[in-house]
């Protein structure tokens, strides 16, 4: 039976300063986005958030091997 992912939540945002924040709420919601039509964490890199996209599709991947 194949998985689906059916919902992604961020336990914690980046937010060291203010700039960290902004670019967290914008930018994490598009990879969120991305994450649930690719259905895995073969995503790319969002523009401007080369950092947090790394680190989301990090920890996607964890989770996703997590699950089984």
């Amino acid at each position: 039976m194949d998985r689906i992912i059916t919902d992604l939540g961020v336990i914690k945002y980046p937010n060291g300063d203010p700039d960290s924040s902004t670019l967290s709420a914008e930018k994490i919601p598009l990879l969120r986005e991305e994450a649930l039509a690719a259905q895995s964490a073969d995503i790319a890199v969002v523009s401007g958030a080369s950092d947090t996209s790394h680190a989301f599709i990090k920890s996607l991947q964890a989770a996703l091997l997590a699950a089984g």
